[in-house]
């Protein structure tokens, strides 16, 4: 992104230099048609034509701290599909709008899982004020009660015939949901390897989340069954994280009791929630799991610049600097283009390309449709699209651009034209 700013400045320094204005030719925006952007409230998801306001949420300062009590309301979510058989266009966008002591966007998207937020003045139209969720900061743990131990124990998860793991019917415990963190748990001394529960601000609307122990025999291992919003059901082994000299644990005989807990979970406490009995190289062994709640921390500008100078620490890495497409049919949101229907740009850099299309200059002529009358420049979450046509002459070939936005068209200079056949060497052959 830096080379192309950086030959864009040129472009207009040397132009500035002869005292001429010039219009910009390359001048990335936010493309409607590269997305699909829906609407996910309390009820069902809403389609929404324009993407620019989801796209533009927490370019600007962001603030690390959302102040009062929170009210979450409606979460859009941006999915730019993959374009090619490649991937390297996918790109996604969350937004969930939430009112504090200021109104706030709350944002993830392929740099990081941690969100990013920043104050805006209010909410956009699309989004019903009407029908928002309060959340709370942390967690609330409680025993279930007899009815919802009844409720659990008939999910179709456990009553599945191939279903081995056997559940403690005591140890069902039900959280309300916490804006943003993460439980874990710790047996004994030796922390499970992953998260048994992860909350996020898109479960707002969910009032409770169960969660208990079961055991496998045959495997001698305990498990966590989690139920969410009493439709989605999933079990898994509580894998700690390995000693290399003791090796995998394993438990024999295991039986799992409930100790009292109800309480907010404040962040960075341990609570003792269950006693774990079991049987280790012939002796008896009692140990206590307890749960720790760690609240997640928003990303810092510092954060998220240092992410994008690196794509290879993102969260789901992208491709550095413009995509450019020549290819024969529109991109659409059902289907990939692959080889020979498109043409990618050759080679890492972008600079001289970029220059060579931005330097046309206007015209009020067009070419010949060729066999690739679309061009697509993709970079970060912005793009533009052209049509391209061609006029060949006795020693050259004269190329020309159509934005397909505002319509205007420029023919690229002699010098610009061998500079973007070089990009597509296989146009030569076509």
């Amino acid at each position: 992104m830096k080379k192309l700013a950086s030959a864009l400045v040129l472009s207009m320094g040397l132009l500035a230099s002869c005292g001429g204005e010039k219009p910009d030719v390359v001048n990335l925006s936010y493309v409607d048609a590269h997305w699909t952007v829906n609407k996910y409230s309390l009820e069902q998801p809403e389609a929404l034509e324009s993407v620019d306001e989801t796209l533009q949420a927490c370019t600007g300062d962001l603030t690390t701290e959302l102040k009062g009590d929170l009210t979450v309301y409606d979460t859009v979510i941006a999915n730019r599909h993959q374009m090619t058989d490649t991937g390297d266009e996918y790109a996604y966008k969350s937004v969930t709008y939430i009112k504090g002591d200021e109104h706030y966007a709350l944002c993830r998207d392929m740099l990081s899982e941690r969100f990013q937020a920043e104050v805006i003045e209010s909410f956009p139209p699309f989004v019903d004020t009407q029908n928002g969720k309060r959340i709370q900061r942390n967690p609330f743990i409680e025993p279930a009660d007899e009815t919802t131990q009844a409720e659990f124990l008939d999910t179709d998860g456990l009553l599945e015939p191939n279903n081995a793991v056997e559940p403690f019917p005591d140890t069902i415990v039900t959280f309300i949901p916490a804006f943003h963190g993460e439980v874990e748990l710790t047996i004994g001394d030796r922390p499970v390897a992953f998260p048994v529960l992860m909350f996020d601000p898109m479960m707002a609307h969910i009032d409770e989340v169960k969660i208990a122990i079961g055991y496998h025999p045959d495997e001698k291992k305990p498990y966590v069954l989690l139920m969410l919003a009493d439709l989605y059901f999933t079990m898994s082994p509580l894998d700690e994280i390995i000693d290399p000299v003791k090796g995998e644990q394993s438990y024999e005989e295991l039986t799992v009791k409930r100790l009292p807990l109800r309480s907010e979970l404040l962040p960075d406490k341990s609570y003792p929630l269950y006693e774990f009995n079991y049987t280790r190289d012939g002796k008896a062994v009692t140990e206590i799991a307890t749960i720790t709640y760690r609240a997640s921390e928003l990303l810092t500008i510092s954060e998220q610049k240092a992410l994008k100078d690196n794509p290879d620490e993102q969260y789901m890495p992208s491709v550095s600097g413009p995509l450019i497409y020549l290819h024969q049919q529109p991109f659409n949101h059902e289907s990939t283009l692959t080889y020979p229907t498109i043409l990618r740009a050759v080679g890492n850099e972008m600079d001289d390309l970029i220059q060579a299309i931005d330097s046309a200059e206007p015209t009020k002529r067009t070419g010949d449709q060729g066999n690739y009358p679309y061009l697509t420049i993709v970079d970060g979450l912005k793009g533009q699209e052209f049509e391209v046509t061609y006029k060949q002459r006795s020693k050259k070939l004269d190329i020309y651009v159509t934005d397909r936005s505002t319509k205007e068209t420029y023919k690229l200079t002699s010098e610009g034209a061998e500079t973007f056949l070089s990009y597509f060497p296989d146009l030569k052959t076509k």
